[in-house]
């Protein structure tokens, strides 16, 4: 009973504050179980495309059979593809185009910028000038026309079997087609139609810097 005469005799300031409090406190419950809600569904994502991937999407093995069963000339090209290789590399493509925006919007709700949730692959020349952009809304025939005009077919195809790793651990990734010196490259952005003229990757963030550091601990 006097527990009940003491919260009566509170002034109209003080049951404010005691409200105030209690909303804060329930808020920051809400985002630490969301957040965790979110890492849990990446987490869950993540483990099975890796296992695919290495299942059924193997670049390394795709490469190799191409060269020795499926091409008809060295221009590395998916137009010097035979129709079986077209097949199996168009696929490939799908699986990847289908999949790697995807990975980067649910890892976007885990970070600390949640507003970088759209993925983009370059095209570079030796100077770091963007000779293509690729975002998801070229689908696949952007994936292919990159590869027929640089001459990309098996760069192309290891490109995308070690990028959902590097997206994973946030690691700048980048691979040189020794034939012309061009340049695959990712980076994940606001807005991917937003075309760049040279290629300037986000720096990290305090959060994500220290992050880093633990992983290599």
């Amino acid at each position: 009973m006097d527990n009940i005469l003491r919260f009566l005799a509170l002034d109209i300031t003080g049951i404010i504050i005691i409200v105030v409090a209690g909303i804060l406190v329930l808020s920051l419950l809400g985002i630490i179980i969301t957040k965790r809600k979110y890492k849990a569904r990446y987490r869950r994502f993540y483990k099975n495309f890796d296992k695919t991937i290495n299942k059924k999407y193997n670049g390394n093995m795709l490469i190799e059979n191409l060269i020795n069963k499926y091409t008809v000339d060295n221009t590395n090209t998916f137009k010097s593809l035979k129709s079986k290789g077209k097949k199996l590399t168009k696929k490939y493509l799908e699986y990847f185009y289908k999949n790697l925006p995807e990975q980067v919007l649910l890892r976007s709700f885990t970070s600390a910028d949640k507003n970088k949730s759209e993925l983009i692959i370059l095209v570079l020349d030796d100077n770091e000038r963007v000779l293509y952009q690729w975002e998801k809304s070229k689908k696949v025939k952007g994936l292919i026309k990159a590869i027929n005009k640089y001459q990309m077919l098996t760069p192309m195809i290891a490109f995308l079997y070690e990028l959902p790793l590097n997206i994973n651990e946030n690691n700048p990734y980048r691979l040189v087609n020794h034939e012309n010196d061009n340049i695959l490259a990712y980076d994940v952005v606001k807005n991917s139609k937003k075309v760049q003229k040279k290629f300037k990757p986000a720096k990290l963030n305090k959060k994500e810097k220290k992050n880093k550091k633990n992983k290599k601990k």
